[in-house]
C-alpha cells in the first residue's frame, strides 16, 4: 500500500486538536478502558491492541472544514472490541469516546451512534502511512467512523464507553456543529489528488 501522495498540501489540524495537545504520552502507563452497557469491561495495554487482528485499509477522512484525504491507516475493528465487552443490540446504543486530555484542557468526548459506526467498519486507529499515529492524528490511538466528520473521531483516546445516551461533545458545543455528524454532500478540496471535487451523498466518501 503506497504511501499518502500530495501529504504536505493537507491542511494541519493541530490547532483543532483541544486548542493543544498532550505534550507526551507514556505508554507503559497509557490503557484504554471499555466500560458502559456491555458484559464485560475491558482494559488494553497499546501492546494488547498490536497483538489483536490487524487490518490495513486505504480510505478517506473528511474534515468539516472542507477538505479531504485518502491514507493507509491500520488499527483495529471496532467490531472486534464490541464483541469482546459483549454487546447485545449494538444498534440501540451509542459510542462516547474519551481522550487522554491535558490537565489545561480537560478531555475531549464525543458521542456516536454504535450500530452505525459498525455498519461503516469503523476502525481504532495506531498506524498510518506504516508510521504510529503522529500526534496531531491522535497518537497513540484514534477511532474513526469515516463516514463522520473528524470532530466525531476522539484523538488521543483512553476509553469507550457503550451507553443509551447520545451527549453533545466539544464542538457541537463550541462551533455549533452537527451533532450526528455525517459527511454531507458538497465540495470539499481533496488534498492528495491536488484538487477540488464534489461528494455526492452523505456518509463515507468512496467515488475519490
Amino acid at each position: 500500500m503506497l504511501n499518502t501522495p500530495n501529504l504536505d498540501r493537507k491542511p494541519s489540524s493541530l490547532r483543532y486538536y483541544q486548542e493543544g495537545p498532550p505534550k507526551s504520552i507514556d505508554l507503559n502507563t497509557w490503557r484504554l478502558s471499555v466500560t458502559g452497557l456491555i458484559e464485560k469491561e475491558l482494559t488494553f495495554t497499546y501492546q494488547d491492541l498490536l497483538e489483536m487482528p490487524q487490518v490495513e485499509e486505504s480510505r478517506r477522512m473528511v474534515c468539516v472544514c472542507n477538505w479531504s484525504i485518502r491514507r493507509p491507516w491500520k488499527g483495529i475493528l471496532l467490531s472486534n472490541i464490541i464483541e469482546m465487552a459483549g454487546v447485545s443490540n449494538p444498534e440501540k446504543y451509542y459510542l462516547k469516546q474519551t481522550s487522554v486530555g491535558t490537565k489545561e484542557k480537560g478531555v475531549y468526548e464525543s458521542t456516536i451512534p454504535l450500530g452505525d459506526a459498525l455498519s461503516r467498519r469503523a476502525l481504532i486507529v495506531h498506524t498510518v502511512d506504516r508510521e504510529p499515529l503522529p500526534m496531531e492524528q491522535g497518537y497513540p490511538l484514534r477511532l474513526f467512523d469515516f463516514g463522520l466528520y473528524g470532530y466525531k473521531n476522539v484523538k488521543g483516546l483512553a476509553k469507550l464507553e457503550v451507553t443509551e445516551e447520545c451527549q453533545i461533545g466539544e464542538w457541537e458545543r463550541r462551533a455549533g456543529y452537527d451533532i450526528n455528524g455525517i459527511v454531507r454532500p458538497k465540495k470539499y478540496w481533496i488534498a492528495d489528488l491536488k484538487k477540488w471535487g464534489f461528494i455526492e451523498k452523505s456518509g463515507e466518501v468512496t467515488e475519490f
